[in-house]
């Protein structure tokens, strides 16, 4: 990968003083002609030529390792009377994340021109601290890094002594594609006004989570230190809480661009439709100013709001006079934007986004003869375009994470959209690379990865059976012809761990920490024996047992499905679990969840043509409209997976009218102008969080 190049960083010895640094390496050449750069970093860059945009990355792999990108230069205009200015900022977090591995922040790079090592980091690249980028804020998300507050009106750069890092880094290539950047900016404006600071911002209600949106974080970061937070006193600007303090006054509706905005006053634009990408803006900046660009994938009634999702979606920029062009270092989703003037007037001319998505240009042409297939299907190549740059991501907002699960079903559509499968390719990779270090029991892999979660032991059993479920599925079906031993030891680990649990009946009980079925009150009925969990191993003692050819598991799949049907089915439906009472016995609860029928459904065995399941047909028909819980406390299903169950259980009933009735419902976040598929669909659930979605890859 290097020839010459070793990792380097600034010398900073304390994790306090690791915490959130930007770094600037800069170098020179005569021509561009010929020339390639290749760049490893930590944890990102963003890669600028004579100030033009290149490219940003890495794409994200293992603890340990790091993937390299080579940029060819050659077709970047060169600069007119002076050498070739080549910029890479890199943004050296040390802090722990769902979308990063927590390690010590590097940055390795080598100009090769006409094929020959010229310049390396270890002998040449100038280093700066960009002290423009203010370093003590608050995190964007918990699940995510630290937000972005710029201040231009002081020193811009100082220098940093780099130092060759101490850690054994294995560089392997990138494989998958460059994102798409385009870039696109707005001419016109929705609505402008004045706003007034009426009432303190704060976002600490002490109301965690994903149901109160009044804080802009999931749990409270500051009980949890060693996650990576700077004090509160450390902190001098919170634009997130200044922005929900604020009293909006709307002037005059929809404008056009350039347009002059003074303190006091707010102008917001609409997209039409949700974008992943960078967020940009070009003013000429009359006096001063402290403005705040906030964002939001969601404004109802054409307010701005942004607090549906707990994450600080606000960008300050601190301006002195003169011309300024402005874009984010890092990647949001946003289909709403707004602009605060806190202080000074500017002339805003240009508000608009470079994309960072999947390059969808060698997607598959498909067409449907009905309209709305075809809307469905462009929403679905959106969501899959926003969620698939370098790892398959549960969302392009607030996470950005790799998440087991997800995965299993955003790995059929990308070899349904492309024949091919690079992102899941990098993504597998990254789970066979992976090292135990001891955090979680022997042969458990994480929940999501790359990552460093909160809680860090925490991990999710059934995520894990994803993963064996998901693997085999792709070796049997999208790569056949790839090693299946490169995947052996990390299967075999979930089956050695999983057994540890069997009880006398081969039923597994009391997993432990996260036990997940889906998004619902499903979640609380996972002890002792839990059945949608038992379906679930039973399919994936199948599928190993195919795809390994190890026949005696499929004895065990069987034995397994017919103890965990007859137990559950109460004449009419499945219940979800059964606890140990003081006897020793199992007892079912009162519990059934719709979602737990699917997983009987598709992994139990069932026909659900037999008579005793002609109840739990209708009822499947009729979306569980017509079912009367009497005594059980019942569970409709939420969007993930419930939704994406019951799709594959109408698709495997063959009932193209109740098909086609969902698809209608589906359709409507593409006609709301969303643009994209969601997970937790206002028009088909209780609405969570916007655009936490996946393609349709069932």
């Amino acid at each position: 990968m290097f020839t010459k190049a070793i990792p380097v960083w600034g010398n900073y010895k304390t994790d306090s003083e690791k915490l959130n640094r930007h770094l600037i390496f800069r170098e020179h050449v005569r021509s561009l002609k010929g020339v390639t750069i290749q760049i490893a970093a930590a944890d990102f860059y963003r890669l600028t030529v004579n100030g033009n945009f290149v490219g940003f990355g890495p794409a994200r792999t293992a603890k340990g390792y790091a993937r390299v990108d080579s940029h060819d230069l050659s077709n970047i205009k060169e600069a007119d009377n002076r050498e070739n200015e080549i910029v890479i900022e890199v943004a050296g977090y040390h802090c722990k994340s769902l979308s990063t591995v927590f390690q010590d922040s590097f940055f390795c790079a080598e100009i090769r021109e006409r094929g020959v090592v010229t310049k390396y980091t270890g002998k040449d690249f100038q280093c700066f601290e960009n002290t423009r980028r203010v370093r003590k804020v608050e995190r964007y998300s918990v699940q995510r890094h630290f937000g972005e507050i710029y201040d231009a009106q002081g020193d811009s750069e100082l220098p940093v002594q780099a130092v060759a890092v101490a850690q054994n880094i294995r560089f392997i290539p990138r494989r998958v594609p460059f994102p798409s950047y385009t870039v696109c900016d707005a001419q016109a404006y929705l609505s402008r006004g004045t706003f007034t600071a009426t009432e303190d911002g704060r976002a600490d209600s002490q109301k965690f989570g994903t149901g109160a949106k009044q804080n802009a974080y999931s749990f409270p970061p500051d009980r949890e230190p060693e996650y990576g937070i700077f004090s509160p006193d450390e902190i001098k600007d919170k634009p997130y809480r200044y922005v929900g303090s604020l009293h909006k006054t709307k002037l005059s509706g929809e404008g056009t661009l350039p347009v002059t905005l003074s303190a006091g006053e707010w102008l917001m634009l609409d997209f039409n439709r949700i974008i992943a990408g960078f967020i940009r803006f070009d003013a000429d900046v009359k006096s001063d100013c402290d403005v705040i660009v906030a964002f939001s994938e969601l404004c109802e009634g054409n307010t701005f709001s942004f607090r549906r999702i707990n994450m600080q979606s606000v960008i300050e920029y601190k301006l002195s006079a003169g011309k300024a062009t402005e874009e984010s270092f890092e990647p949001y989703s946003f289909r709403h934007v707004a602009v605060f003037v806190k202080k000074g007037t500017l002339c805003l001319k240009s508000v608009g986004y470079r994309t960072f998505e999947r390059d969808m240009t060698a997607v598959i042409p498909r067409s449907f003869k009905k309209p709305l297939h075809n809307e469905i299907y462009r929403s679905a190549l959106r969501t899959f375009a926003h969620n698939a740059v370098d790892l398959f991501t549960d969302c392009p907002s607030r996470e950005r994470a790799g998440w087991l699960c997800d995965s299993f079903f955003t790995g059929r559509a990308e070899h349904f959209f492309f024949g091919k499968t690079p992102i899941e390719d990098a993504f597998l990779e990254n789970y066979v690379l992976y090292r135990g270090d001891g955090t979680f029991p022997e042969g458990v892999l994480p929940m999501c990865y790359p990552s460093d979660a909160h809680q860090s032991r925490k991990f999710i059993p059934q995520w894990d059976m994803w993963y064996v479920l998901e693997v085999c599925e792709y070796l049997d079906e999208r790569n056949p012809d790839k090693d299946k031993e490169i995947f052996k030891p990390s299967v075999m680990g979930i089956l050695s761990f999983l057994e540890r649990y069997e009880n006398k009946d081969g039923l597994l009980e009391n997993l432990p920490s996260w036990n997940f079925v889906e998004w619902s009150d499903a979640n609380s009925w996972t002890q002792d024996v839990n059945y949608p969990t038992n379906f679930l191993y039973a399919a994936l003692l199948s599928a190993v047992a195919k795809t390994f050819s190890m026949p005696r598991l499929l004895k065990k799949a069987e034995s397994l499905r017919k103890k965990a049907a007859a137990l559950s089915f109460n004449g009419e439906v499945f219940v979800d679990h059964a606890v140990r009472t003081p006897d020793q016995t199992l007892e079912n609860q009162k519990h059934i969840s719709e979602a737990c029928q699917y997983y009987a459904i598709l992994y139990g065995g069932i026909d659900l043509d037999a008579p005793q399941y002609a109840r739990l047909k209708s009822y499947v028909i009729d979306d569980f409209k017509s079912f009367d819980h009497g005594e059980y406390t019942f569970c409709p299903k939420n969007a993930f997976i419930g939704l994406y169950l019951r799709m594959n259980v109408l698709m495997q009933m063959q009932d193209k009218a109740l098909l086609a009735r969902l698809y209608r419902a589906l359709s409507e976040n593409e006609r709301a102008g969303q643009g994209a598929l969601s997970a937790k669909s206002r028009d088909l659930l209780p609405a969570h969080e916007p655009h936490h979605g996946h393609p349709v890859g069932i």
